[in-house]
């Protein structure tokens, strides 16, 4: 069937909503295996388009996407829903992009027009009952912020093509459109031009995060978060980076009583000591957001582009006594992991690939006044991502799958680990990240995938559980990476 309008696209979409995967390959009569893309390839079927290569969208007017989503197993932010992963578009010819305009450019005839069919993914549910249960009709230009967003994006990674550099691409280095790998392994490797080096294959791709903004706010309509840029036009001169750091720039070197007082915003308590959260209130106020005791992550721009925004404090020594944390992961899940595969990366891995941090820094003087002393944004390099970060995730991983070493000493009431720790020295390191340490079944400890090895195990013990843990960012690291600031 030929389909002249977009419309007349979505409206097909809609009706294969509720149907499952088996229901569908059933209806059409398909040979469909339950793989990974099985429902991009049901979905494709419904309107009777043969799979192809072709640089074309798939039905003329419109680029049809399938992709998960899942449930979070507890709110974050008010939300109760995220994208599953990265929505790939299409594969990067470095030596057609080196030449292109981006309004004319093969990304934009492509995409400009998705047909994005979300399905619900379970964990412990066969594939063959998935179904779609979102359809939504993407258009870009009709986002005016984020298309200029998009568009600096699609440019930054031309850029790394024209200077000889996409080997050196990350999915880090832009905000909303990325360069993600895209091939059969590590070694499906691209000719580029300006350069003889070969680069990993990639593809345009929406970030996860910039999906999950996506979702929730474009599809479900539970829209959270505020929004740093009011208006497109600023990112006509500006990068969405450059008018993040010319707001906290502009107070750069002044205290924050005295930011508080040109924004009239109350940080303190009634006693005179400052509130918890005086840090992230200055920085809300910086960005023009509402000056709530609320963290810096919930903004939209951060949400959408992976930025995570940290304030790190100095005592007037030049020492930040805090190390960052990570999210906690399941220690049954991270076995189960790979470093990098065509599938699916790992959850630190895709962390820290399409992260890109924010560092706010603070420093008290000597006479114990706190002074703004700037930020930088910072993406962690890939040497690093595959160097030291990736032999604490397969260290952690090898002593999880082998039977993690726990010794209780009894002096000191306390539970030691064989895990990477912050003295080795090696950017992250494992420690614990929950409310009291807990070796049975309860809301502080996480099921092992292998009994621990236990040295004087308390008979109260359990072989099976330990504290829930995390990745941790060195202190020391990100001293080094902020010290010009200092």
């Amino acid at each position: 069937m030929e389909y002249k309008t977009k419309e007349e696209v979505h409206n097909k979409a809609l009706k294969i909503i509720g149907k499952t995967q088996h229901e569908l390959i059933n209806e059409l009569g398909l040979n469909i295996k339950g793989h990974k893309n099985a429902m991009g390839d049901v979905f494709e079927e419904w309107f009777g388009k043969a799979k192809d290569n072709k640089s074309e969208p798939d039905l003329g007017v419109v680029e049809l996407k399938a992709t998960p989503f899942k449930k979070l197993k507890r709110e974050t932010k008010g939300r109760k829903y995220s994208a599953k992963e990265r929505l790939v578009l299409n594969i990067i010819d470095y030596n057609k992009l080196d030449n292109e305009k981006f309004n004319t450019s093969h990304f934009i005839h492509k995409n400009k027009v998705l047909e994005i069919a979300f399905y619900e993914y379970f964990k412990d549910l066969n594939s063959s009952e998935f179904f779609f249960k979102y359809m939504v009709l993407y258009q870009m230009k009709k986002s005016p912020k984020d298309f200029a967003i998009i568009k600096r994006d699609w440019e930054t990674i031309q850029n790394f093509v024209k200077d000889g550099k996409a080997e050196d691409l990350t999915e880090s280095a832009t905000n909303y459109l990325a360069a993600c790998t895209k091939g059969a392994n590590k070694n499906s490797l691209r000719k580029q031009p300006h350069s003889n080096a070969m680069a990993k294959q990639r593809a345009f791709s929406f970030k996860s995060k910039f999906m999950t903004t996506l979702l929730n706010d474009y599809v479900i309509n539970d829209k959270q978060s505020e929004a740093v840029i009011k208006d497109p036009i600023e990112l006509e001169k500006n990068s969405l980076e450059e008018i993040i750091l010319q707001r906290i720039d502009k107070f750069k070197n002044m205290s924050i009583d005295y930011i508080a007082n040109e924004f009239g915003i109350n940080i303190r308590k009634f006693d005179g000591h400052l509130i918890k959260n005086s840090n992230n209130m200055i920085i809300r106020a910086l960005l023009n957001l509402n000056r709530t005791n609320k963290g810096i992550d919930d903004v939209e721009e951060f949400e959408k582009a992976a930025i995570i925004p940290k304030t790190i404090q100095f005592d007037s020594k030049g020492v930040n006594k805090e190390n960052m944390s990570l999210d906690t992961f399941k220690f049954k899940d991270l076995v189960k992991e790979h470093w990098q595969d065509e599938l699916a990366d790992s959850d630190l891995n895709i962390y820290f690939s399409e992260s890109k941090f924010l560092f706010v820094v603070f420093q008290e003087d000597e006479n114990g006044i706190n002074v703004l002393k700037g930020a930088k944004f910072y993406s962690f390099p890939r040497k690093l991502i595959d160097g030291d970060i990736k032999k604490v995730w397969e260290d952690t991983r090898s002593k999880l799958m082998n039977g993690v070493e726990l010794n209780y000493d009894s002096k000191r009431n306390r539970v030691t680990n064989n895990f990477i720790k912050q003295s080795d020295d090696m950017i992250i390191h494992v420690r614990p990240h929950a409310g009291k340490s807990s070796y049975i079944d309860d809301n502080n400890s996480s099921l092992l995938p292998v009994p621990a090895k236990w040295t004087n195990k308390p008979k109260e013990f359990s072989n099976n559980y330990m504290t829930k843990q995390s990745f941790w960012i060195n202190n020391t690291f990100i001293k080094e990476v902020v010290k010009d600031l200092l």
